[in-house]
C-alpha cells in the first residue's frame, strides 16, 4: 500500500508540474473618508411644511464626525474571464450630537465603539459568456446606475447581462427587492408575521439599455424599466392586499461635446398603477404618472470652467391629498414606503433641487429639499477654478421653484429657496484629498398651511474633511 500510495504521489506531482497552471490575480483596494461638519436645517423633506426640516421650531441641528471604511476585493482567472468581487463598508460610524436624535452612539460612536456597523456593500460573479457571444454576465449583490440615479442608482440584487458591438453597447437586467421592507401586507398583528396577497412576492425589476457612441458631438442612449410587485405605502395591519402594481419607464439622453462645450440631456417618464396611498389618508388607490427632465452644459477655458444646469420635474398634488381614481403627476418611484421612496432604487433627488448640489456623490454632504421628484425645478449656474491639478474650488448657486405654486405645499408661492455653495478640494497625494464645503439655503420667510404660515428658517452646512482612493 504504501508503495502504491508513493505511485500516486509521484504522479500526481507529475501531472501538476507538466499540466499549464492557470493563474489567478488578486487585487485589493478601496477608500475610506473621513468627516466633521456642522449644519442646521438639514434633512429629508415630510410632505408638510409643519414637519418641515426648514420649520424654525424643528430641531436638527447636527454638531459630528463620521467615518466611513470600504474595503474592495478581487479575484480572477490570468485572462479575467472569471471575476469574484467583493466589497465591504464599515460605517458610517458616527461621533457627536445631534438635537434631531441621530447621536453617535446609535451608530458605534460610544467610547469603545460597540456596534460598529459592518456590511456587505457588493457581493458578485462576473464572467464572459461562452462561444464567443460579446457579453458578460454578472449576478449577485452589485453596484448599478442608470443615467444620473434617476430610477436606479447604487446598488441592486440579481442578473445583469452587458456587452459591446462596434458602437453599440447594451445591457439588460433582473433585480429582486425583498417585499418585507418595500410594502407587503402583513396579515396579522406581530411585527412579523407573514407577508400575503400579490405583494407577498418580491418586487421584480426588468430593464434594457442600448448606448450609441455615433460621434464626439452626439452619443445618444434609450432605456426601459418595468417593474411587477406591490408598491403599498403603509398597509393596514390585518388586511389583505388584493392589488399588484406595475409601473413602467423610459428615459432617453444624450452626451456630447460640441466645439469647446461638454453638454448632457436627460428625459424620463414613469406611469405607475395602481398606487396604494396610506391607510391614514383613505387608504385609496391613484394613479401616479409624471415626468422629469434634467441637462446641462459646461465650458472649459483655461483654468476656469463655467457651466449651467437645468431641471423640472411634475407635479400637482400633494402627497397626502386627492380621491380614489385620481392621477398623481408626481413623478413615480420604483419604491415606495411610507410615502416616499426608499432604499437605493429610486431614492433621487434631481440635480439642483438638493442642497449643495454636485457634492461628488455625497463626500461632502448629498441631501436636502427633493426626497421625491415632484412639482418642482432648479436652475442655476456654477464656476469653477483650477489654477493647479492638485487644486479646485467651485462657487454654485441656483434658483428652486415650484412648477405650479398654486399647489406647493411648502408656500404656496413659486419660489422654494436659493442655494450657495462653496467647495474646494486639494489633492494632498495621488487618490488622497483633502476638503472644505460652505453652504446656504435661503428660504422664504413663511410656509403655508392651512392654519396660518409657519416661520421658516435658512439651511445651513460647513464641513471639511479628507478621503483616500487607492
Amino acid at each position: 500500500m504504501r508503495k502504491f500510495l508513493q505511485v500516486v504521489g509521484i504522479a500526481a506531482l507529475v501531472i501538476l508540474v507538466v499540466a499549464p497552471a492557470m493563474a489567478i490575480d488578486f487585487k485589493f483596494s478601496g477608500s475610506y473618508r473621513f468627516r466633521m461638519y456642522a449644519a442646521d436645517g438639514i434633512g429629508a423633506e415630510t410632505g408638510s411644511v409643519t414637519t418641515s426640516p426648514f420649520a424654525k421650531t424643528s430641531n436638527n441641528q447636527r454638531n459630528q464626525s463620521d467615518f466611513r471604511a470600504r474595503p474592495y476585493f478581487i479575484v480572477s482567472d490570468d485572462n479575467g474571464n472569471i471575476q469574484s468581487h467583493l466589497r465591504f463598508e464599515i460605517g458610517d460610524v458616527t461621533f457627536g450630537d445631534s438635537s434631531d436624535g441621530t447621536v453617535g452612539r446609535s451608530s458605534g460612536g460610544t467610547p469603545p465603539l460597540d456596534g460598529v456597523n459592518v456590511e456587505t456593500k457588493w457581493a458578485f460573479i462576473d464572467f464572459q459568456l461562452p462561444f464567443g457571444i460579446p457579453a458578460r454576465l454578472r449576478a449577485g449583490a452589485q453596484p448599478f446606475y442608470l443615467p444620473k440615479g434617476t430610477i436606479l442608482d447604487d446598488e441592486a440584487m440579481g442578473l445583469r447581462l452587458y456587452g459591446s458591438q462596434g458602437m453599440f453597447k447594451y445591457e439588460a437586467f433582473w433585480f429582486q427587492v425583498d417585499e418585507r421592507t418595500n410594502g407587503a401586507t402583513v396579515t396579522g398583528a406581530a411585527a412579523g408575521a407573514l407577508a400575503s396577497g400579490p405583494a407577498a412576492d418580491d418586487v421584480d425589476v426588468y430593464g434594457a439599455k442600448i448606448d450609441l457612441a455615433l460621434s464626439p458631438a452626439f452619443n445618444p442612449y434609450l432605456y426601459g424599466v418595468y417593474r411587477h410587485g406591490s408598491v403599498v405605502t403603509s398597509p393596514v395591519v390585518g388586511t389583505n392586499d388584493t392589488a399588484s402594481s406595475d409601473g413602467y419607464w423610459i428615459g432617453l439622453g444624450a452626451t456630447g461635446k460640441l466645439g469647446i462645450v461638454n453638454y448632457d440631456f436627460d428625459f424620463v417618464y414613469g406611469y405607475d398603477e395602481p398606487y396604494l396611498r396610506s391607510a391614514a389618508v383613505g387608504g385609496f388607490f391613484q394613479t401616479r404618472t409624471g415626468w422629469m427632465i434634467d441637462t446641462g452644459a459646461e465650458m472649459p477655458i483655461g483654468p476656469v470652467t463655467a457651466g449651467l444646469r437645468f431641471t423640472y420635474s411634475t407635479g400637482d398634488k400633494a402627497d397626502s391629498t386627492g380621491n380614489s381614481g385620481d392621477t398623481n403627476e408626481d413623478f413615480p418611484a420604483i419604491m415606495y414606503a411610507g410615502g416616499a421612496p426608499t432604499s437605493s432604487m429610486g431614492n433621487y433627488g434631481p440635480k439642483g433641487s438638493q442642497i449643495f448640489w454636485y457634492s461628488n456623490d455625497s463626500t461632502y454632504w448629498r441631501g436636502g429639499y427633493c426626497s421625491q421628484c415632484a412639482n418642482n425645478y432648479a436652475i442655476g449656474a456654477y464656476v469653477q477654478y483650477n489654477p493647479v491639478k492638485a487644486l479646485m474650488t467651485r462657487l454654485a448657486y441656483f434658483y428652486i421653484g415650484a412648477t405650479k405654486s398654486s399647489t406647493n405645499y411648502f408656500t404656496g408661492k413659486s419660489q422654494i429657496g436659493q442655494e450657495i455653495s462653496l467647495v474646494s478640494e486639494y489633492e494632498l497625494y495621488t487618490g488622497f484629498k483633502l476638503w472644505g464645503v460652505a453652504g446656504i439655503l435661503f428660504t422664504p420667510n413663511n410656509g403655508q398651511t392651512a392654519a396660518g404660515g409657519v416661520e421658516l428658517k435658512d439651511v445651513t452646512l460647513f464641513s471639511v474633511g479628507m478621503r483616500h482612493d487607492f
